[in-house]
This record gives C-alpha cells, sequence and structure tokens, in this order.
C-alpha cells in the first residue's frame, strides 16, 4: 500500500511540473526599444523570468534578453474600455444585446525600463493576459528586487 501510494504522489509531483505554466507568460509586445514586425495584438510572444535572465521571445524570431539587474522601472497600468458601438449595431438584431454595452473589456499593460552598465537605456511596454498578469508582476518583482508601479486611474481617483 506505501509503495502504491509512493508511486501516485510521484506521479502527481511529475504531472504538476511538466504541466505547470512556471514562470513563461504569452504577452503582447506594444512596442519599445526594439523593432519588430510582430503586431501589436499577436499573442504569439512569450516572456521567460528566471533569476539569471528575463527572456522575451517575439513571434518574429527575435530574443530580448534583460539581465534583471538592469532594469530600474516597472509600471502596470490598466485600461478598460466598452465596446458600445459594436453591440449598438448588435441591439438592432435584437434589444438583448443591449447588455453587452455594460461589459467592460479590462487589459493590463506592463513597461519595463532598462539601462546597462554602459548608460544605454530600453525600455519595452506588454500586455499581459487577464487571467495571468498578477503572476508576471510577481516573478518580475522577485528577480529584480523592484516594486512595479501603479499606475493611478484619474476617474477612480476622484472623490
Amino acid at each position: 500500500m506505501k509503495n502504491l501510494l509512493s508511486l501516485l504522489l510521484c506521479l502527481s509531483i511529475s504531472t504538476v511540473t511538466v504541466l505547470g505554466q512556471g514562470n513563461r507568460f504569452e504577452v503582447r509586445y506594444v512596442g519599445g526599444s526594439a523593432s519588430s514586425t510582430v503586431k501589436p495584438d499577436d499573442w504569439g510572444n512569450t516572456m521567460t523570468v528566471s533569476s539569471e535572465v528575463i527572456v522575451l521571445n517575439l513571434k518574429d524570431g527575435q530574443e530580448i534578453r534583460i539581465a534583471p539587474k538592469d532594469v530600474r522601472l516597472m509600471t502596470h497600468g490598466r485600461h478598460a474600455n466598452r465596446r458600445i458601438g459594436t453591440y449598438a449595431a448588435l441591439a438592432i438584431i435584437s434589444p438583448i444585446f443591449l447588455v453587452g454595452m455594460l461589459k467592460k473589456n479590462k487589459q493590463h499593460f506592463i513597461g519595463i525600463a532598462t539601462e546597462t552598465p554602459d548608460g544605454k537605456k530600453n525600455g519595452y511596454n506588454l500586455q499581459a493576459r487577464n487571467g495571468k498578469y498578477k503572476g508576471l508582476i510577481s516573478a518580475l518583482e522577485g528577480v529584480t528586487g523592484l516594486k512595479v508601479e501603479e499606475d493611478v486611474d484619474p476617474k477612480k481617483d476622484k472623490k
């Protein structure tokens, strides 16, 4: 019985290791210092975060390597919008689509500013998936030792 239990435990640990995402995140490369042919709405890019290096692999084959000690600033900002025009047009077909106007589409953007020891400054603007942005922020904070600065939404600060 102990052998069976230990075998199941080993299999479950190896499954979690193989299937777990780890520190690899799908991102959109919105813009920055690296010129790229990748469209800003393409999710085919990945960012891998480790204590040795932060690697941004773009869909067009470019690999951007960033040393965590070179990161000077990280920001996170949200953008929320509603697709009112789309839902208004669909409301002609059925009034049920008017409910869609109430839904907000939230997007999470992460900015990374770097400076190499020789004084070269670079910046990268990425968009992270809604369910994964907190993991990416935590990973970046962990390897760089910096706190991500939150962009303030002026509409929410009015009181």
